[in-house]
Parts: C-alpha cells; sequence; structure tokens
C-alpha cells in the first residue's frame, strides 16, 4: 500500500497510454475510411438499381393485370438517355394518364438508359423501348462501381455488376 491507502497492482492507464491508443485508432480510421466510401458509394448505386427493377416488376405486372399497356419514362428535367432525374410509371397517355409511381433521384447516381425515349409493357409482359440501364456514382466512372439493370423483350430483367455485359 502507498501513502493514499492504494494498492501498487490497482493502477489505472496513464494519459499517455490512452492519447497512444487514440491516436493508433485515428490512424486505423484514416486508413479504412477511403475503402469504406466505395462501399457506401456500390450499396447506394445498388440500391437505386434494385429500385429500377422493382419499378420494371411492378410497371409489367400492372400491364398483366390491367391488360393495357403501362409506360415508364424519365421524369421532367432529364432528355435522351439521361435517367438520373428519378422516373414514372404511367398507364395512358396525354391528360388521361394515371400515375402509378414515381421514382425520386439520388443525385449521388447517375443512370443512362442504352436507347432514347421511354419503355412501355404490354397485357403479355413484353416489353418495348426496353435494354440496358448503366447506373454509376455521379463522380465517377470506376468500372467496378458500375452495375447495369438489363431488360430483355420478353420482360426478363436482371443486374449486372461491374465489367459484365447485358448480352
Amino acid at each position: 500500500m502507498d501513502n493514499n491507502g492504494f494498492c501498487a497492482s490497482e493502477r489505472g492507464f496513464t494519459l499517455i497510454e490512452m492519447m497512444v491508443v487514440i491516436v493508433l485508432m485515428a490512424v486505423m480510421l484514416g486508413l479504412a475510411l477511403p475503402s469504406f466510401n466505395g462501399l457506401v458509394e456500390r450499396y447506394r448505386v445498388e440500391a437505386m438499381a434494385k429500385a429500377l427493377m422493382a419499378s420494371i416488376a411492378d410497371a409489367r405486372a400492372e400491364a398483366a393485370r390491367r391488360g393495357v399497356k403501362v409506360t415508364m419514362q424519365q421524369r421532367t428535367g432529364c432528355q435522351g438517355r439521361d435517367w438520373s432525374c428519378g422516373w414514372e410509371t404511367l398507364v395512358g397517355s396525354g391528360d388521361a394518364a394515371e400515375f402509378l409511381k414515381r421514382q425520386d433521384p439520388d443525385g449521388r447516381v447517375a443512370i443512362e438508359k442504352g436507347s432514347d425515349g421511354a419503355m412501355s409493357f404490354d397485357p403479355m409482359g413484353y416489353s418495348t423501348g426496353g435494354g440496358r440501364f448503366r447506373l454509376r456514382p455521379a463522380d465517377s466512372d470506376d468500372a467496378s462501381r458500375i452495375v447495369a439493370v438489363c431488360l430483355t423483350l420478353g420482360g426478363r430483367v436482371r443486374l449486372v455488376k461491374g465489367r459484365e455485359s447485358c448480352s
């Protein structure tokens, strides 16, 4: 026992030991953060791809259920092959169009359709204007972070990651 009544074996951490541990943790976090950002980007792109796939499946099912053509088109603000501003699913055309679903954009994900224009599904589930969608982080062209949503004329949809193609 020392003069204060404590046993020598009951010592805690010193301030220097605690600072060394904090510095080591900060260095490890600094090394892990760039790979974590890539992981977050990849999940964000995949989440938008899955939302697109769900919209395609919903549009196809709604066309079969109603027995009419259902169309998916890019939202106002996008032109050409760009679908980055989101999309909407509708039945009918013009002023009589009924909106079934709207997908809000994620500004951190760029979406490009393989061809211009909308795509639609007939009551048998066949698609017109489909093809391929290419999704990637908005600020990167890194092929490892690219995700493609592939749609056949028969309505089959699948997700392809990285360098693979829709063929």
